[in-house]
C-alpha cells in the first residue's frame, strides 16, 4: 500500500495543482518532433528516443477498469521492446490505491520518495542573496544549462545530442516558463531552475532545480528559488508549486513551502549512481 506519510492538510485542489503542473511540464517531452505523448485509457505516458531517464515515464495512472494488471503489463512492455530505461509516477490521486504493490510485482523499484509542497505568494517576501542569478536567454546560457542537466541526471554521450535538441526547442518563443542559471564569483554556471508556467491559470511550478556538489551549502539554490518566485509573483501567479527530493525538502521549507503530500517514482534503474 502507498504511504503518504504526515503533511499538512490541503485542500483537494492543491493536491490536484501539484499533479496537474507535474503532467503540463513533463508532458514536453512527448510533444516535440522527437517525442510522442499517448493520452490512453488509465495512463498518460512520454515516449522519446532518449534511452536515460527521466525522458520515458508514466506521468499518471487512473485506471479505471478491472482488467488494471494487463494496462500496466502492456505499458511496460512497450517501452522493454524499446530497450529504455522508464520510470513511473505514483501519485496521491492514482488508481488504483495498490499501484505501487502492482508496479514492485512487475520489476519496478522505488527510486524516489518525493515530496508535493506549495507556497501560497501573497504573503511572501524575497531575502536577498549575493549569488547572481540570470535569465537564460542567450544560445550560450542554453548550452550552459543543457551541461548542467547532463551532469545532473548524468546522461550518457549518446543521449547528450538529443537531449540539447529537446531543450532548444522548448527555448524562446515555444517555452511556456523562464530558465534560470546561477553563476559562481569566477562566472562559472553552478545551478539551475526552471519555473514552469504550463500548469493551471494561476499556479507556477519550479521544476529541475540543482546545484553542483562542489557549490553546495553556499545559499546558490536558495537564490535561485528567490529568484523564481521574485518571477512567479511579477507574473501574477496565487501560488507556486513543486515536488521536492528529499534532500532538498528543507531548503523550500526555508521559503516558506509547505509540505502537502507524497508521490514515489519506480523505475527500472536508479535515478542517479550515488542513489
Amino acid at each position: 500500500m502507498r504511504d503518504h506519510g504526515a503533511v499538512a492538510r490541503a485542500p483537494v485542489d492543491v493536491i490536484a495543482m501539484i499533479e496537474d503542473a507535474f503532467v503540463a511540464q513533463w508532458s514536453h517531452f512527448g510533444t516535440w518532433p522527437g517525442g510522442e505523448l499517448h493520452d490512453e485509457p488509465g495512463v498518460l505516458w512520454t515516449e522519446t528516443s532518449i534511452k536515460h531517464l527521466p525522458y520515458n515515464a508514466v506521468l499518471r495512472t487512473r485506471i479505471a477498469s478491472e482488467d488494471v494488471d494487463t494496462v500496466l503489463e502492456s505499458t511496460i512492455a512497450r517501452y522493454r521492446a524499446r530497450g529504455v530505461a522508464f520510470m513511473w509516477l505514483d501519485h496521491p490521486t492514482a488508481s488504483p490505491k495498490d499501484l505501487g504493490r502492482r508496479l514492485r510485482a512487475l520489476g519496478l523499484e522505488p527510486v524516489e520518495a518525493a515530496t508535493g509542497m506549495s507556497l501560497e505568494i501573497e504573503d511572501w517576501k524575497p531575502v536577498p542573496t549575493g549569488v547572481r542569478v540570470v535569465e537564460v536567454r542567450s544560445p550560450e546560457h542554453l548550452a550552459a544549462y543543457a551541461d548542467l542537466i547532463m551532469r545532473y541526471w548524468e546522461i550518457p554521450p549518446e543521449d547528450q545530442a538529443t537531449v540539447r535538441e529537446l531543450n532548444r526547442y522548448w527555448s524562446g518563443e515555444r517555452a511556456r516558463g523562464h530558465r534560470y542559471l546561477a553563476f559562481s564569483d569566477d562566472g562559472m554556471p553552478i545551478g539551475k531552475g526552471y519555473l514552469s508556467l504550463a500548469g493551471p491559470p494561476g499556479v507556477a511550478a519550479i521544476f529541475g532545480m540543482s546545484v553542483l556538489p562542489e557549490a553546495r551549502g553556499r545559499g546558490v539554490g536558495g537564490a535561485i528559488t528567490t529568484t523564481m518566485l521574485s518571477r512567479a509573483k511579477e507574473a501574477g501567479c496565487e501560488r507556486v508549486v513543486l515536488h521536492s527530493s528529499q534532500a532538498a525538502v528543507g531548503l523550500y521549507r526555508r521559503a516558506g513551502f509547505v509540505e502537502r503530500c507524497r508521490l514515489t517514482v519506480y523505475a527500472t534503474s536508479p535515478l542517479w549512481s550515488d542513489k
